[in-house]
Formats: structure tokens, sequence, C-alpha cells
């Protein structure tokens, strides 16, 4: 009898994460505004990409000199976080959402103006 109880118990903690009747958070989706149309790239990259492609901005302004990216369909823009703030409005766009993801980036820590 002691064995089932010790069982029951095990299930009960090893299963409550599934079970309970708890809800993901929700966060506001930023919404761009702004004098574009589209981004630099397209939704689904930038919002799994985006920090790779500001190194890689960055790398190739600083290092290299290239300070204009050009987009597949020939559209052109400045390799810079002004760019992406012409339509992105703010550190608040950005920190809503690192902060829900548990993310630090550590853009601020050069860019006071931002």
């Amino acid at each position: 009898m002691l064995v089932f109880g010790g069982l029951a118990l095990f299930f009960f903690a090893v299963t409550y994460a599934f079970w309970q009747e708890g809800e993901a958070k929700k966060i506001s989706t930023p919404v761009a505004k702004g004098p574009g149309e589209h981004c630099v790239e397209s939704r689904e990259y930038m919002r799994e990409n985006h920090m790779l492609l500001l190194n890689e901005w960055r790398h190739s302004a600083v290092r290299e000199g290239e300070r204009i990216h050009v987009t597949p369909d020939g559209r052109e823009f400045e390799k810079s976080l002004n760019t992406c703030f012409q339509c992105h409005g703010s550190r608040g766009f950005c920190i809503n959402c690192h902060t829900y993801a548990g993310a630090k980036p550590n853009c601020y820590g050069c860019h006071h103006e931002m």
C-alpha cells in the first residue's frame, strides 16, 4: 500500500506542470511605424535572426567600411541602428520583446542616444 502511495505522489509531482490550468503570458506585438512598407529583410527572418544581421552590419561597417546594405530586391539601407529606429520607434520596441524572452542585448552600452 505504501508503494502505491509513493507512486501516486511521484506521478502527481512529475505530471503537475502538464495538467495544471496555467496560461502562457501574452505580450502585445510591437507595431512598426515609419516611412517604409517593408523591413530590410522578411518578418520571419528578422524575428529569428535580427541579431545576426546587426552583428554582420556592425562588423562590415566598422571593420570593412561597407555602410550600405542591399536587399535581394535591390533596396538600399544604411547599416545603422538608426535605420531600424526609423520604423521601430524607440528602445521600448526592442525592450518589450527582449524582456519577455529573457534576452539581454548589449546594444545600449554604446548606443546611449537610442
